[in-house]
């Protein structure tokens, strides 16, 4: 069957399959213009603050210079002061060789900054969402284009995370839901912009309700969705595109080494059901050109220096895009009489469940694995920064979970849901995880290994946390009366002088170079003797 599907496909003429569109969102970081409005912050007021014609010109030739690169067909702007600034915008565009011919941006008078768009597919209308009829909410932008089906796009840029009060962000994520709500249920539209939320919000706000998971329902049941998990929802869902990528690649906002995921794209199951328009799977990205990143991976935003425009930067935010093809609706048919579709079943109870590490790694290095799974019982031993060390029981392997592990604390037992696993340097670790269950509390003093040189002849006590190690630390060794170990200190950790006396009191056993090592995290890790 899935042969006279293929030929058949391959007889029809390839301009009527599919047209493909690259779409991508990108908050621009205050494009303000030249004529005073008095709705300016302070450090755009024309002729104030060095924001001259010349610095806004400079503004609108770096952004250019990002748009051409990336090369969308439509892209979401934030942080836009209004048509003017917009415009201006696509003039300079335009004179580069890369033009949008279609644009527009939402008309709240009271507002500093709108949100935006550019377009080369025609508009076939465009309106405002109020949030509330009063005070100073940001409009989402709803524009339809004029295609075939028609692709409907809701441009966001929610309160900053500099409020604390989620209940603000939720009011846009419920503004969104009324407009949703309003659609057709076969209506194909895509959520994207600056939500100011980051991919699993909820567990870090208060009550663990915010708006991007629970309101816009891109977490159920403390469950993310993935893409995948569409085709079992029921009602109003979403998936956020970032699910796509491990948790160490999920950013595109960096500030002063705080890297977040707050800009998304967010899709229903309308674009996952291969009618219509599609998601092109695996096409969501983050647009990282060397030029946009700066010292220490952060983003090399507009620079403000001394309170002065300087006219270098682009922006504090990377570009986010992904790609949506057009599905022939003949082929859509044809495939429907082949391919059956997938009974709706609640998936959760045929995750493999593992309860130790031993057998997860097992399984791991054998290439056994389906993600997602689960994992019973994983004691969090040792957290600090991005790192985090589980076992499942005191005589276990331990592993690292790194990445946005935000969720978990030190001394306490949870179920975590584990979607990668990756070699890092030949060895094993978990790069995306989200918590199903946090149980009691551990006594982490049970898991940490009394030193012994043993500990590191063996790589099953790879990961494994130490303690009460002391020696003479000189020239990146620490020397023991029965081993000298390599000793590496992370980044921003202050190293002790050579010839200094120490006694560890966290370390990590390492493997780096064929020579087993001892990692301190943290300046609070050891002491001088």
């Amino acid at each position: 069957m899935r042969a006279i599907l293929t030929i058949f496909i391959l007889l029809i003429p390839i301009s009527t399959i599919a047209n493909e569109l690259k779409i991508a969102s990108w908050n621009v970081e205050n494009l303000f213009d030249m004529q005073y409005n008095g709705t300016e912050y302070d450090e755009y007021i024309p002729y104030q603050h060095g924001w001259t014609k010349r610095r806004f010109e400079q503004k609108l030739a770096h952004l250019s210079e990002v748009i051409c690169d990336l090369d969308a067909d439509i892209i979401a702007l934030q942080e836009v002061e209004n048509e003017n600034a917009l415009r201006k915008l696509q003039k300079v565009l335009e004179k580069n060789g890369c033009p949008y011919r279609y644009r527009a941006i939402t008309n709240r008078p009271d507002t500093p900054i709108h949100n935006a768009l550019l377009s080369r597919v025609k508009i076939a209308s465009k309106r405002d969402i109020l949030i509330k009829p009063y005070g100073k909410y940001r409009a989402i932008l709803k524009v339809t284009l004029d295609t075939t089906p028609p692709l409907i796009l809701f441009v966001n840029h929610w309160k900053s995370q500099k409020d604390k009060n989620e209940t603000k962000r939720i009011e846009y994520a419920k503004a969104l839901v009324r407009a949703i709500k309003k659609l057709d249920n076969d209506s194909e539209y895509i959520l994207l912009g600056d939500f100011n939320s980051d991919f699993n919000e909820y567990l870090r706000v208060k009550n663990h309700i915010s708006g991007i998971n629970q309101i816009l329902r891109s977490t159920i049941s403390n469950h993310t969705l993935r893409c995948k998990d569409l085709k079992y929802c029921k009602g109003l869902c979403h998936c956020n595109l970032w699910s796509e990528l491990s948790s160490p690649n999920r950013w595109s906002h960096n500030f002063y080494g705080k890297k977040e995921a707050i800009d998304a794209i967010l899709i229903p199951p309308t674009l996952l059901d291969e009618k219509n328009w599609e998601y092109k799977r695996g096409s969501f990205a983050v647009f990282r050109p060397k030029y946009l990143i700066g010292k220490y991976n952060r983003v090399n935003r507009w620079e403000y220096k001394r309170r002065r425009h300087t006219g270098k930067g682009y922006s504090d935010h990377l570009p986010i895009y992904a790609t949506f093809y057009r599905v022939n609706s003949i082929i859509s048919r044809v495939k429907s009489l082949f391919i059956s579709k997938p009974k709706s079943s609640n998936k959760t109870a045929n995750y493999k469940h593992f309860k130790s590490i031993k057998s997860l790694l097992d399984s791991f290095q054998r290439a056994k694995l389906t993600y997602p799974i689960i994992l019973d019982s994983a004691k969090v031993i040792f957290k600090r920064g991005k790192v985090a060390v589980i076992q499942c029981s005191i005589d276990d392997r331990a592993i690292i979970i790194y990445g946005k592990n935000y969720g978990l604390r030190e001394g306490r037992e949870y179920q975590l849901k584990i979607f990668e696993m990756k070699y890092y340097k030949n060895i094993p670790e978990i790069t995306d995880i989200e918590i199903v269950k946090e149980g009691k509390e551990i006594d982490t003093q049970t898991y940490i290994k009394e030193f012994s040189k043993e500990l590191f002849q063996s790589k099953k006590y790879l990961y494994s946390i130490v303690k009460d190690l002391e020696g003479v630390y000189n020239d990146r060794y620490l020397h023991t009366k029965d081993i000298d170990i390599p000793i590496y200190f992370k980044k921003r950790v202050k190293r002790p002088h050579n010839k200094t006396y120490i006694k560890i009191l966290r370390g990590q056993i390492g493997y780096y170079n064929g020579k087993f090592e001892l990692i301190i995290y943290s300046s609070k890790d050891y002491k001088k003797e």
